[in-house]
């Protein structure tokens, strides 16, 4: 595929500042950094040791109050709640069930809004805090260190899958609004495979999926004005808990690839055209080895790897939902790519092993993430190696050129569909 550079100004150095690609990760963001007003209100700064511990993503600190104490919590952008403790989570702590646990799973722990208020209050209870996301399961950790509570552990796993043979007392869980009906039944029925009584908040528009779904023994607990607290008391169940199957929306196409959609990734059809454009903005020429960051289901990986056979393609994602997919669809289309899990683009990868590297920046990450994300992809480059990477042209006038990396060429190459691609170029000889 030839190199588009048609309606755009090609070889433009970046000159302005940046904004928000559509479809990207959702974390509510505002745009301001950390200390600014968010949601009405300032959020303190974030720590010295919440910097160490997230790095640019350390927002702020938010303070708890639940179960008779006071926490403070350190928040990150990009996930959710980072304004302000989620109403739903403070009504599923008024509803625990009675008694003292010996164990409790959080399910889907986020920054620990919800496990960590519990593990305070019953400090003889062993309890595992579980998030898909990499950058929740950091925050987690944190906040549980920070708090002292040595009764914590926070891992990251996709729902129930590397939980087979446990047992717990208690799971609790704040059911994400656009998982499906099939994973809000197996989040459900999944704490009886442990032996649990389960407790789970919904907002109210999912009260008709989770009562439509004939859970026998499923209880409603409490309304709030926004929310509603179910219970699942303990019973008899028959489940994979590794299935990944219950997470599967539809199928979409990407530049001719069929490829598995989970819920709770993008419904924008404008960050599929947006893709587009990088996709189109690929070389001629293939590649040795590639790094595809915020990799997602898989859309821009494998469609390197369908047009480059040949080449070592490398797909980075800190989502464990969407590394899942990306790895289904990587099978059923006999595409293998090599799927790293982590927080960042460098991950662990050695500096300067890469001819390409490709990504997008997320408006919920902000500014010192796509600088940090901007560094990290030219640090990797070989010399005489390149970095497109997918912006808005919004990011590329608020962001640029605070966040682009010192010693390389960074030039716009494409504008088109709202989105631009800037490329970044590490010379062959040495500085």
């Amino acid at each position: 595929m030839k190199r588009q550079k048609a309606g755009a100004r090609p070889g433009t150095s970046v000159g302005a500042r940046a904004g928000s690609l559509p479809g990207s990760r959702s974390g509510s963001r505002s745009g301001s950094r950390p200390g600014a007003r968010s949601g009405g209100r300032e959020l303190p700064l974030p720590s010295a040791a919440a910097w160490s511990a997230l790095g640019p993503y350390a927002r702020g600190r938010l303070v708890e109050k639940a179960l008779g104490q006071t926490l403070t919590l350190e928040v990150p952008w990009d996930v959710f709640a980072s304004q302000g403790i989620d109403d739903g989570t403070l009504l599923l702590l008024q509803h625990l069930p009675e008694g003292a646990p010996r164990s409790v799973l959080d399910l889907g722990c986020g920054y620990g809004a919800l496990g960590l208020p519990v593990a305070a209050r019953f400090p003889e209870a062993r309890c595992l805090l579980v998030d898909r996301d990499l950058l929740a399961v950091a925050a987690s950790a944190h906040n549980a260190a920070a708090l002292g509570l040595r009764n914590v552990e926070a891992r990251p796993g996709l729902g129930y899958r590397d939980l087979a043979g446990q047992r717990f007392d208690w799971v609790l869980c704040n059911v994400p609004a656009r998982i499906g009906p099939r994973a809000i039944r197996h989040l459900l029925e999944g704490g009886r495979a442990l032996a649990a009584t389960t407790r789970a908040v919904v907002i109210r528009d999912l009260c008709p999926v989770l009562e439509g779904l004939g859970l026998e023994g499923l209880r409603h607990l409490a309304r709030g004005p926004r929310h509603d607290v179910y219970e699942l008391a303990p019973g008899a169940a028959q489940l994979d808990l590794a299935d990944e199957e219950i997470y599967a929306r539809d199928q979409t196409e990407f530049m001719g690839l069929r490829l598995s959609r989970p819920h709770d990734a993008s419904e924008d059809p404008t960050h599929q055209r947006a893709l587009a454009v990088l996709a189109d903005s690929l070389p001629r020429a293939a590649p040795g080895r590639a790094l595809v960051f915020r990799a997602g289901y898989g859309a821009l990986p494998l469609f390197l790897k369908s047009r480059f056979p040949q080449s070592a393609v490398v797909a980075q994602e800190r989502d464990l939902l969407d590394a899942a997919f990306l790895r289904r669809n990587s099978r059923a289309l006999g595409l293998p790519v090599e799927v790293r899990e982590s927080l960042f683009p460098r991950g662990g990868l050695q500096a300067g092993s890469f001819a390409l590297v490709a990504g997008e920046l997320s408006s919920g990450a902000g500014p010192a993430v796509a600088a940090r994300e901007l560094h990290e992809a030219a640090d990797l480059l070989l010399p005489g190696g390149e970095a497109l990477i997918l912006a808005s042209e919004k990011q590329e006038r608020e962001w640029f050129p605070r966040a682009a990396p010192k010693g390389v060429g960074l030039t716009v190459l494409l504008r088109r569909e709202g989105a631009s691609v800037l490329r970044i170029s590490r010379s062959r000889r040495p500085p």
